[in-house]
């Protein structure tokens, strides 16, 4: 445990916590980028560098496994900064083609006692092009993300669901302005938050809009810019259903699979999507059924209840190649990253492994 973990969990949390929501979190990101300066000194405080947690992803160097999920960094306001903080990668995002405010506020809850949050934000962002725009200039400036950068896509929220031509144009207008500027992208098709956009995961629209994206993909790939592409399911779905999208996205050529989204089985007054400790069990099972059907071979982004490097160890066993963690920073703070990648080192010490892949070995037995 470092030094700011106790600070963290005693004093600033509980003073963050006072806070509405949304409210810290908008704070928090317009301060970030103002510590730029500091960044090679804040970088030793929570970042932990080593060989063995690296892997290589559809020809991408992952530097480590834990990246930010969607969600949290919208508008990719501190897209080049989440390596201070131990993240390997991030999925900025969802963004949408055109900017939008989302559902009204209050739209974002805590629930200390369940360590969970609760979201109805509904895809609030500026758009493709702003965001594009912003990354562009990180670039121009200097400011290079040495992760994995990958783009979370959705469908505006005017856009009807039934209309599954509109649909995919809004996603391919956003894979088109974002692509010069993204290291992967994931089709958000979900959140429990924008009305009926999970009528998307049912097979017959997941065809069609796979088909016209991975198609376009093929495309840049005859131009020699292949990105991979991601698709995200809800842990909602009974597991027939999963399967079943599962299949339709192999047989289309996808990528990987990001399992899983928020849970609109919140258990509490606030509806949305419930993010945290509870969703942990279920994102996990989900990830284990996913390995099993896709006999390993498939990237899984694994995402839901990750606060430790038990709950890390617990996903890669299942068959994860990589994490995602939202509810967990929130949570245990900027050294949450730091915790787990120590504690996945020396586990993995403990036991011989030299990489995360035989890590992933480890639990294929059981699955």
């Amino acid at each position: 445990m470092s030094l700011f973990d106790p600070f963290y969990r005693h004093i600033a949390r509980p003073l963050f916590f006072q806070i509405d929501p949304e409210k810290i979190h908008d704070w928090m990101m317009a301060a970030i980028p103002k510590v730029r300066p500091l960044k090679p000194w804040i970088k030793k405080c929570f970042a932990v560098e080593d060989s063995r947690l690296q892997q290589q992803i559809w020809g991408l160097t992952f530097p480590n496994p834990l990246g930010l999920a969607g969600g949290f960094d919208k508008n990719a306001e501190c897209a080049d900064l989440w390596d201070l903080f131990g993240f390997g990668f991030v999925e900025l995002g969802t963004v949408t083609p055109n900017p939008q405010p989302g559902n009204p506020r209050p739209r974002l809850f805590r629930f200390p006692a369940r360590q969970a949050l609760v979201n109805r934000m509904g895809f609030n962002n500026e758009g493709a092009q702003a965001i594009a725009a912003r990354l562009r200039q990180n670039a121009e400036n200097g400011w290079n993300f040495p992760g994995i950068t990958g783009i979370s896509i959705g469908k505006q929220f005017s856009t009807p669901v039934e209309q599954i031509d509109l649909v995919i144009a809004d996603y391919m207008t956003c894979l088109e302005v974002l692509y010069p500027v993204a290291d992967y992208f994931a089709v958000n098709i979900s959140s429990p938050n924008t009305k009926n956009l999970r009528v998307l995961q049912q097979v017959e629209s997941l065809d069609h809009l796979l088909s016209a994206l991975l198609t376009y993909m093929k495309q840049r790939a005859g131009e020699g810019q292949r990105k991979p592409l991601c698709v995200k399911f809800a842990p909602d779905l009974d597991n027939e259903a999963i399967e079943a999208g599962v299949a339709i996205a192999m047989q289309r050529g996808i990528d990987g699979i990001i399992a899983t989204n928020t849970t609109n089985q919140t258990g509490e007054v606030e509806q949305g999507g419930l993010s945290g400790a509870p969703l942990r069990k279920r994102a996990t099972e989900v990830i284990r059924r996913i390995a099993k059907q896709t006999e390993g071979r498939l990237p899984i982004i694994g995402s839901g209840g990750v606060f430790t490097a038990e709950d890390a160890i617990e996903k890669f066993q299942a068959g994860a190649w990589v994490i995602q963690l939202y509810t967990g920073f929130v949570y245990n703070g900027p050294s949450c990253t730091k915790q787990i990648h120590r504690g996945l080192l020396e586990y993995m010490q403990a036991i011989g492994l030299q990489n995360l892949a035989q890590l992933r070995q480890t639990g294929a037995v059981s699955r």
